[in-house]
């Protein structure tokens, strides 16, 4: 049995030699992930028959109001977390970032007490009265943990990302259960998931008091004054940016919620949760693999990037049709077999959403392209154009008086739509790309070198 030990641990010694640390990052980012994912698929059937439909509509609205201003809450300044040299630097932004969210916090708190009653009529869900002003906190901890994140991936922490991702899973969903049980009804869910972005973010917090001297000294009014002035891009350019990216996929949900009611939209966020851990699952995975493999192309070969492209298209391609396929055939029977009669209208709107949850699942991970070939103006464009297309198909169809479901059905379809447009100019941005890499191979050896400086 000794031996035994000894042969397991030199083994899993070896192996862990043999990845990189960027590797095993990977592994244990993504371990933790698909461990949440999992994990809040598995608990779904429960959660469907504790909480009905018109709960879920309430908690459709919530999510989707933290899921939108929660992106821009600590004004972007996460995402620059990870650039300067020294620590100081980076402390400094965190500091920055975290007063950001908390001054969100507090200006959603005033404007929920303002406007929260007219929010609830116009949405015709008296609950939301209760239970909205877990919006700005729950965005706050969002914000927080974004830019505590940021921070942990600096210092190569990623085991501690890894349990993160897989103890915010388990805080949100004990604590729906908990309270779907206790009778806690359409503020379970939305409880839930402000103490799981709450516990994310403590859970990270020990991080940010690792970097002593130069951390407390990042924290001076002077200091933050001067990197705030350093990285305004990020709070005015790349926040508005954000904003509208996340709004492609949120507004939708809010225009039938408003709409069609909260039964519609409690049905569309069962649906869209069971849809979206899997394809998250399999598009992170790709995702990062792919994003690494294009950007050492385009720096050093930019000739295979394209074969690259077209490589991942195709594995992609081969998970998503017949994974759509699936939905469209048996969604309806498997949603009522799994989540009672109560349900079975989740049934149609998977099928109608399916073709758009595959073209998402191609399309959202090879759109980096668009980032490492510094094609961001493009990436702009493509955002506003998505809102317009996705969200004013929701809108015709309801001026025509469509029903629910034939509004998710234009969703879905619409949804198709942009990103096949994404996966074109992904496509167009790469072919580009590659043949800028022949001709400047083919003008001699010092150009290449000049060639991948921005990239």
């Amino acid at each position: 049995m000794r031996g035994d030990a000894m042969r397991w641990t030199g083994l899993r010694a070896a192996v862990r030699s043999r990845l990189s640390v960027s590797r095993r990052g990977v592994l244990s980012i993504a371990s933790g992930t698909v461990g949440g994912q999992l994990l809040l698929l598995a608990a779904a059937p429960a959660l469907a028959r504790l909480y009905s439909p018109a709960d879920f509509g309430v908690f459709t609205v919530i999510a989707t109001l933290v899921a939108t201003l929660g992106t821009v809450a600590a004004f972007r300044f996460d995402l620059a977390v990870p650039l300067p040299e020294r620590e100081r630097g980076a402390h400094a932004l965190v500091a920055l970032g975290l007063t950001c969210a908390l001054l969100t916090a507090a200006l959603g708190t005033a404007v929920v007490a303002v406007a929260g009653d007219a929010v609830a009529d116009a949405f015709g869900q008296p609950a939301l009265r209760t239970w909205l002003w877990l919006v700005p906190w729950a965005s706050a901890a969002m914000g927080c943990l974004l830019v505590l994140n940021q921070l942990a991936i600096r210092h190569r922490r990623y085991a501690s990302i890894g349990r993160r991702n897989f103890l915010q899973s388990v805080s949100m969903l004990v604590t729906q259960l908990l309270a779907g049980a206790a009778g806690v009804r359409a503020g379970g869910l939305a409880l839930g998931l402000a103490l799981g972005q709450a516990a994310g973010a403590l859970m990270l917090a020990p991080g940010a008091r690792r970097g002593g001297a130069e951390a407390r000294a990042a924290r001076g009014p002077r200091e933050l004054w001067r990197t705030a002035l350093r990285y305004r891009r990020f709070p005015l350019v790349l926040a508005p940016s954000g904003l509208l990216n996340v709004l492609g996929l949120q507004l939708p949900v809010l225009l039938i919620a408003f709409w069609y009611g909260s039964t519609a939209a409690g049905l569309l966020g069962l649906t869209q949760r069971v849809l979206a851990a899997p394809a998250a699952l399999l598009g992170t995975a790709v995702a990062q693999v792919y994003l690494g493999e294009l950007a050492r192309a385009a720096r050093e070969t930019p000739e295979r990037t394209r074969r690259i492209f077209l490589n991942a298209s195709r594995q992609l391609v081969l998970i998503a049709l017949p994974a759509a396929a699936l939905v469209v055939l048996a969604a309806p029977v498997l949603f009522r077999l799994v989540f009672s009669d109560e349900w079975a209208g989740s049934g149609a709107f998977a099928q109608a959403l399916a073709i758009g949850t595959a073209a998402h699942l191609v399309a959202s991970p090879l759109s980096q392209t668009l980032v490492v070939f510094g094609r961001q103006g493009l990436q702009l464009t493509w955002d506003v154009a998505r809102i317009v297309v996705v969200s004013g198909t929701v809108g015709i169809t309801w001026l025509a008086g469509g029903s629910a479901l034939t509004a998710v059905w234009g969703f879905g379809i619409a949804t198709a739509v942009a990103y096949a447009a994404c996966w074109l100019l992904s496509l167009r941005t790469v072919v580009g790309g590659s043949d800028a890499g022949r001709r400047v191979r083919d003008d001699g050896p010092s150009v290449p070198a000049r060639q991948a400086e921005p990239v």
